[in-house]
């Protein structure tokens, strides 16, 4: 009988110390996917993605805003969501940013063929 309350009372022990340490994987995750985000929407930005993809970039810039809200509301989960769709936007806002037909590519000036002013010369017998 002693055994068994004893083999309860390790089992017990050690099912509390697993549900502990999943309690302080939430914070950690939801971190870590909004850290990821941030570097993906940083990201976007150095390659002008507001300009050249401003709907992915947007979505993305908003979605992780949104999971920086959730996690100060400790809702994890759904910062760990909204956070991952930023990254995906933000991933594909950078990429279309760089595809970008316009990017890049610089604007070749057109050479001048205006013909410089004539001068007209006075006609003869007029004074200037």
């Amino acid at each position: 009988m002693a055994r068994i309350s004893i083999r309860s009372g390790i089992i017990g022990v050690a099912l509390s110390l697993c549900l502990l340490g999943l309690t302080g994987c939430g914070p950690i995750s939801a971190t870590h996917a909004i850290a990821e985000a941030t570097v993906a929407v940083e990201a976007a930005s150095g390659v002008e993605a507001k300009r050249y993809a401003a709907y992915e970039f947007t979505l993305a810039y908003e979605y992780l805003r949104k999971a920086r809200e959730e996690e100060g509301y400790a809702d994890y989960q759904a910062a760990i969501d909204f956070a991952q769709s930023a990254r995906k936007f933000a991933e594909d806002a950078k990429e279309r940013a760089l595809s970008h037909p316009e990017r890049g590519a610089v604007k070749a000036q057109q050479p001048r063929t205006v013909a410089p002013p004539v001068r007209s010369r006075p006609a003869s017998g007029s004074s200037l």
